[in-house]
């Protein structure tokens, strides 16, 4: 048996993120799971009602929103402080069937790889699909579920679940902190990746989990399909963000396929259209300084 850390992110999700910590509560492997509450300056009226895993889980809440890296970073220097053998990130929208914890440490040992991702399987409209091929598009600037092979993109892993050994964040540094949401995962393989690691991370295809799309992506629900501004305005000032760090000539297309975009949403969603503009002037002023071992 090894001692998993699991690690959830909650931001407005608090039902969200006790069923994805009831998910795991009970697997043999996990010995702790942390709640870091995003949402706890807002002061809401929403509690985490843990009930039969209230011994299983600590809650921690930040005095100010620390965004996805941020809030995964608190709870991954837990698990180094406390010698834990691995900790799984795992997103509040994700629920994990059981036997899948097992199922990826085997994997980390078989692979050797860094990061072991399970396979994320969705059903927009009903419909389910497995996705095993995530990646970011290098010619506009984004990140895509299911990716085609080719050059055009970089494969990574799913930031929604992932299980990493705590050294791989001490060795190399813990989650880009300048990118509030969105991007993080195709960073970290791309920092690894430059100093020369082969095996940064590897996607258990056969290993299956269900995903729903957070309140932070979509208020409606899964269904509803509607982004929120949030989700707008972070996805475009992060990848101007991760363009800046890494892909300095390429970035400039990404801005202009961002505020294309922009342009087309200015009819039918206007306030989106000013929240894809904010982020990208958001992108142009922050720091494109890489990050350290944090």
């Amino acid at each position: 048996m090894s001692a998993v850390a699991v690690v959830i992110v909650s931001y407005r999700s608090e039902a969200a993120a006790v069923s994805a910590a009831r998910s795991v509560a009970f697997e043999p492997d996990v010995v702790s799971i942390t709640i870091v509450d995003n949402s706890a300056s807002e002061r809401r009226d929403e509690e985490f009602a843990l009930g039969e895993i209230s011994d299983r889980v600590v809650v921690v809440r930040p005095s100010r929103n620390l965004g996805y890296a941020g809030g995964n970073n608190v709870g991954i220097r837990a698990a180094i402080a406390a010698g834990h053998e691995f900790v799984l990130v795992l997103n509040p929208d994700v629920d994990l069937p059981a036997g899948t914890v097992r199922a990826l440490i085997e994997e980390s040992a078989s692979s050797g790889a860094h990061v072991v991702s399970p396979a994320l399987a969705e059903a927009p409209n009903g419909h389910e699909t497995v996705l095993r091929r995530p990646g970011f598009d290098l010619l506009l600037g984004r990140g895509v579920l299911e990716a085609p092979v080719g050059r055009r993109f970089i494969p990574t892993f799913f930031g929604a679940a992932f299980l990493a050994r705590p050294r791989t964040f001490e060795m190399f540094g813990f989650l880009d902190e300048r990118l509030f949401l969105y991007c993080e995962e195709v960073e970290f393989v791309e920092r690894l990746t430059r100093r020369g690691e082969r095996a940064v991370f590897r996607l258990a295809e056969d290993v299956v989990v269900r995903h729903r799309r957070g309140g932070t992506v979509s208020p409606g629900g899964y269904d509803a399909g509607a982004r929120s501004m949030i989700a707008y305005e972070e996805a475009s000032r992060s990848a101007v963000v991760f363009g800046r760090t890494y892909h300095p000539l390429r970035v400039w297309l990404w801005m202009f396929a961002r505020l294309g975009m922009a342009a087309g949403l200015i009819t039918r969603n206007p306030a989106a259209a000013r929240a894809v503009v904010r982020g990208v002037v958001r992108g142009l002023g922050n720091r494109t300084i890489r990050p350290g071992r944090a």
